[in-house]
């Protein structure tokens, strides 16, 4: 079964830019290119399928003397928007990795310590109330706290990003067709 994302264009150029003072004039103006809300839609719909794809519309005025020449050009520009993208994701995944990897000189010592401590205060004769407040309790968590960031940020903080990655991978796969408003859909 075939599922469209179907995005609706003022002009081409709202494929991958907007004009914000263009809210103050027009009812019809994007906030957002057209290329994030495609993102946005595959991404919330969970894995994109084979036959999946995405549908561009453009008033008739705008899609300019050769409807063919402007789809071909709105599909090699929608290509190098999700390159560009992709590019960008991959350095936000090795900035998450190179903060983890710094997290860990102050979180490996931080978690020594409040291990150390906490097993000084779990000795038998150290009273009940303070290993289950000290030993058990605070300094655990002390000790805890020092590699949970490093650990978040190597297993958890970067799964988004590659998810928006095979996002954009099925979407440079993914046919792209562009229609005249107001025209009947070609098949």
């Amino acid at each position: 079964m075939s599922r469209e994302v179907v995005v609706h264009l003022t002009r081409p150029e709202d494929l991958v830019t907007v004009d914000p003072a263009g809210l103050y004039d027009d009812a019809d103006a994007r906030s957002v290119p057209g290329a994030v809300e495609i993102l946005d839609e595959l991404l919330a719909r969970g894995r994109p399928g084979r036959h999946d794809r995405v549908v561009l519309t453009l008033p008739a005025g705008t899609a300019g003397p050769d409807p063919a020449a402007t789809a071909a050009h709105l599909q090699a520009v929608l290509r190098r928007w999700c390159v560009r993208r992709n590019e960008q994701g991959e350095r936000e995944g090795a900035v998450l990795w190179r903060q983890g990897l710094n997290s860990l000189r102050p979180g490996i010592p931080l978690f020594l310590v409040g291990l150390l401590f906490s097993t000084g205060f779990l000795e038998p004769d150290v009273p009940a109330f303070f290993q289950d407040v000290l030993g058990n309790g605070v300094f655990l968590v002390i000790a805890w706290v020092g590699l949970w960031y490093p650990l978040d940020l190597f297993f958890f903080a970067r799964l988004p990003l590659r998810r928006e990655h095979r996002v954009l991978d099925a979407l440079l796969a993914m046919p792209v067709e562009v229609r005249v408003r107001g025209a009947a859909p070609s098949e």
